[in-house]
């Protein structure tokens, strides 16, 4: 699938921390954005999600927040790949296959609604 760019976030209700995926056409990356503060959008930390053509357009991506919004979470078609703990700002996931399972432990994935 020729896909040139891909881009999804979610910001939190607080208005201080967003979840972004940007493909930009060559690699895709799952950023933790701290989106308050005088110096405008910082990245706080980074996921690799793939690098290379991927087989998923902007329409099979989703960025949102857990139902306490203590963490975000990117999901390609309805599966959660990756995720951003709000408290320490640890990052989770990563590195997409098609041919493979995402490794998120079940303590990890709490709050989303998903059964591993």
């Amino acid at each position: 699938m020729a896909t040139n760019e891909i881009f999804d976030s979610a910001v939190r209700s607080d208005g201080d921390l967003a979840g972004v995926f940007e493909y930009d056409g060559e690699s895709g990356y799952f950023y933790l954005y701290k989106t308050e503060g005088g110096q405008g959008h910082k990245i706080i930390d980074s996921i690799h999600i793939l690098s290379g053509e991927p087989d998923f357009t902007e329409a099979d991506v989703l960025v949102r927040w857990d139902t306490e919004e203590e963490k975000v979470g990117f999901f390609i078609r309805g599966v959660l790949w990756a995720i951003f703990d709000s408290h320490d700002y640890t990052g989770h996931g990563g590195n997409y296959r098609p041919d493979a399972k995402p490794g998120l432990l079940p303590e990890v994935v709490r709050g989303f609604g998903i059964v591993l």
